[in-house]
């Protein structure tokens, strides 16, 4: 839960200057109101669960502790990364009131020690009190206290006890169900089949007669998807190679760290292409490694000492960003739309920049620092280019090759319904599978035998099916039937069945324990879930109509 915060603590200070910065106020939702009571006008019931009221009150402290579980599982709040809190209330609400139903009680010596085990250095397992404080302070920005997460923790811990209670009939799993089962999903398919490939109708659709027609139709495939320009700070390691041998012989004597290294980790250790390098290229190497290390360590120092800056703003923007990087000299750049499939272009950075960008808004337009194993990034919003719908002479080639490739898959469909006709018909006759395919000229290809616990088909080397698609036509066959013509990703095929083959007795024998355990675990998050299903059907949020009446009642 408290991963994110751990692994990044150094960015929590971040969050707190955002959050100050910006003003955040997530306390409720349009549908709520802000105002405080007991089950009067002023705290209105908002919902029912079970037939029991849930007031305002009770719903923006369960909108707060879902606001919170968003920042401590993942280190940004709900509305800096598009998390839809409305859709987990009702579960948490549900929760909650179950473990009031219960009498579940967690004590506050289990609060502690969950605290303590979550606010740990994961090397030492000594409590940070610096991060749990830096955390404090984010909550406090968003004026939740202490006394909040401490509840929220209480709920996280009960709620784990009340999954755990309901989940017990699930592992009611008996030695004669577990082996019905077992030999159910163990049972073996012998097949044979029929593929017909598009590439063996290449000519189809080269006239692009119908293109048009073909582009109009499918012109929702080809929107030109939303891109995104950011302004860049990179601080990257490299930058400060030079203040990290500096520091790093201040601190310590370099030459004496690197042979101690070397002789530490083993001589034999060190290898480029096999061979063993010499004492000298791997404490050359081993130098680079450290000085790199130190480097990124100053690249983080400078990141938080420039982002110190923000604060003389009264909000945060690419301008902002821009105008603080001109102030204190350092490199600002602008890129070129891209979209949230793509690395941003010229920057050489990872796939989570591109992630971060898309969790920008108009409202929150400035990430936290985005680390990669040899820079940092501040990134800030400077525009979003929606998506729109193209015209023809855009994605040309791109329609052209999709309509000849669907004009293939089109004449290789038409063939094996055909080459199924005249099978069907030769079976029918008291013809078998092998010769009605002779007499026609095909070729069946043999399948290795397979059942539904099977993942991968190591003899089965055609990509033209694949285990799913055998699965799905196989048992719901009888043996010696022909199954109707199912569509591959290169075309067609059909599948014959010639026999299954019960599940070998030995191989069960050696596996059935671990089978039972496996049904045990399916069992019990089966059972959770239902049960959750269950009780959120009894949960209904009111409209603004039945929000009065309740009040009227409530009064």
């Amino acid at each position: 839960m408290f991963a994110h915060i751990r692994k990044r603590q150094e960015w929590v200070l971040w969050v707190v200057i955002v959050v100050v910065v910006i003003s955040f106020v997530v306390f409720f939702t349009p549908s709520v109101g802000s105002n405080g009571g007991g089950g009067s006008a002023s705290n209105p019931v908002v919902a029912t669960f079970d037939g029991e009221a849930i007031t305002q009150q009770d719903y923006i402290a369960v909108y707060n502790e879902v606001s919170l579980q968003a920042f401590l599982s993942m280190g940004r709040w709900p509305e800096q990364i598009g998390y839809n809190i409305e859709q987990e209330i009702p579960n948490r609400l549900m929760m909650i009131q179950e473990l009031d139903d219960l009498c579940i009680v967690v004590s506050p010596e289990a609060v502690a020690k969950y605290k303590a085990n979550a606010f740990s250095d994961p090397e030492t397992g000594a409590f940070q009190k610096e991060l749990y404080d830096n955390v404090l302070l984010a909550l406090k920005a968003r004026r939740l206290s202490e006394d909040d997460l401490n509840g929220y923790i209480r709920h996280q811990i009960g709620i784990g006890q009340l999954t755990s209670l309901v989940s017990l009939s699930g592992q009611l799993v008996t030695p004669a169900a577990a082996e019905r089962t077992y030999k159910q999903r163990n049972l073996s398919a012998s097949t044979m089949a029929l593929l017909f490939s598009r590439t063996n109708h290449m000519s189809a659709g080269q006239d692009l007669i119908g293109l048009e027609d073909y582009f109009t139709n499918n012109m929702a495939l080809y929107r030109v998807e939303e891109k995104r320009r950011v302004r860049v700070v990179k601080f990257a390691a490299t930058n400060y190679l030079a203040e990290a041998e500096t520091r790093l012989n201040q601190s310590t004597n370099l030459s004496a760290m690197i042979d101690a290294i070397y002789i530490d980790r083993g001589t034999n250790s060190f290898t480029e292409n096999g061979e063993i390098l010499s004492a000298e290229a791997a404490k050359e190497q081993i130098k680079e490694e450290e000085l790199e290390k130190s480097g990124l360590e100053i690249a983080v120092e400078k990141t938080k000492a420039f982002m110190r800056g923000f604060e003389q703003f009264e909000a945060l923007s690419s301008a902002a960003l821009e105008q603080l990087a001109a102030e204190q000299g350092v490199e600002s750049t602008l890129t070129d739309g891209f979209t949230r499939n793509q690395l941003a272009p010229g920057l050489g950075a990872p796939y989570s920049l591109t992630q971060q960008t898309f969790e920008l808004s108009e409202e929150a337009p400035i990430a936290p620092p985005i680390e990669s194993q040899d820079a940092l990034y501040l990134i800030a919003l400077e525009e979003i280019i929606p998506d729109h719908p193209p015209t023809l002479d855009e994605v040309r080639p791109r329609v052209t090759s999709d309509f000849r490739r669907d004009k293939q898959l089109d004449a290789a469909r038409a063939e094996a319904d055909s080459v199924h006709e005249a099978i069907k018909a030769a079976m029918q006759e008291g013809k078998g599978f092998e010769e009605a395919c002779s007499e026609l000229g095909q070729t069946p290809v043999s399948i290795p035998n397979f059942s539904l616990a099977t993942r991968t088909l190591d003899g089965l080397t055609d990509r033209r099916v694949t285990v799913s698609w055998l699965q799905d036509l196989a048992f719901a066959m009888d043996p010696g039937t022909l199954s109707d013509v199912s569509q591959t990703s290169e075309g067609a095929g059909i599948l014959f069945l010639k026999s299954f083959e019960a599940a070998d007795a030995t191989k069960m024998a050696e596996e059935l324990g671990d089978f039972t355990d496996q049904l045990k675990q399916t069992g019990r998050s089966q059972t959770i879930s239902a049960w959750v299903n269950e009780e959120l059907s009894s949960f209904q949020l009111l409209t603004n109509e039945s929000d009065t009446a309740s009040e009227e009642a409530a009064n």
